[in-house]
């Protein structure tokens, strides 16, 4: 069939063509919504290799998968031991270290200096789940409710999560655009 034959027919068949590719955008958007995209870039790696061992030992023998600092900038000291206990509440959080781990608030020493600048404090917190496990981001988006603008979390696991968190927002945008190319 030549091109020509092939345009009349679907000239022809319009309405019938518009209607199917309607009806199969019903399945298409179904399959987009129920898909999980899977951000544990550990889980593609192989069992023996060392990075899949060390993550193992550490949540199996240490109930530590991953772990992120946390700066706390122009807040009280009180404040932060606050900050810290709700930070200790959320679930997938298996401990949270900072300057009154080791010694009350109150009571100058040099670990002080570790933990502490003369703008902001810092806390290391640790995770009962892998870097990119599903717990750990849900964990990461907890901690951020919490903490406000005077806070920041770095590591890994915030990173994978802040990736995720912009590929979700703008994959519409993208999906969207490319209809309109289309």
């Amino acid at each position: 069939m030549n091109m020509v034959a092939f345009g009349k027919k679907v000239v022809k068949f319009r309405i019938p063509i518009l209607i199917i590719s309607i009806l199969l955008l019903i399945p298409a958007g179904l399959g987009y919504v129920n898909t999980r995209v899977n951000y544990d870039v550990l889980t593609y790696l192989p069992e023996d290799i060392e990075t899949m061992q060390g993550q193992d030992i550490l949540v199996d023998e240490f109930g530590t998968g991953a772990y992120s600092m946390f700066i706390c900038e122009g807040m009280e000291n009180k404040d932060v031991a606050k900050l810290k206990e709700q930070i200790e509440d959320v679930e997938h959080v298996s401990k949270v270290v900072w300057y009154d781990s080791f010694a009350d608030i109150s009571i100058p020493i040099d670990v002080y200096e570790v933990f502490n600048s003369d703008t902001g404090t810092m806390m290391a917190i640790f995770f009962d789940e892998g870097t990119s496990s599903d717990g750990t981001m849900e964990a990461i988006g907890e901690i951020r409710k919490l903490a406000g603008k005077q806070c920041f979390l770095s590591g890994m696991s915030a990173i994978v999560t802040d990736t995720k968190n912009l590929a979700e927002k703008e994959t519409p945008l993208y999906v969207l655009t490319a209809v309109v190319l289309a």
